[in-house]
């Protein structure tokens, strides 16, 4: 079984208005500021296990970006 305890998973969130950008674009996009989130977890102890969006009331949109422990399991 995985250790997911609350030292071990993160989970993030950010609301953004729903208009493109590309991860290069100014800080407080979406885009960039998911990017800038993943890029600065750290690689050992940290990757992604899931990335989830929906849209709020008007054209805003949630992100959930959760990670958690590289966990091999045993055989």
């Amino acid at each position: 079984m995985a250790a997911y305890g609350d030292t071990n998973t993160k989970v993030k969130t950010f609301i953004h208005d729903a208009s493109a950008n590309e991860q290069d674009a100014a800080v407080g996009t979406m885009a960039r500021d998911v990017q800038d989130y993943i890029a600065g977890l750290d690689d050992d102890n940290n990757v992604i296990i899931s990335v989830s969006h929906c849209n709020l009331m008007g054209d805003r949109v949630l992100t959930m970006v959760v990670s958690g422990p590289y966990h091999i399991p045993a055989s």
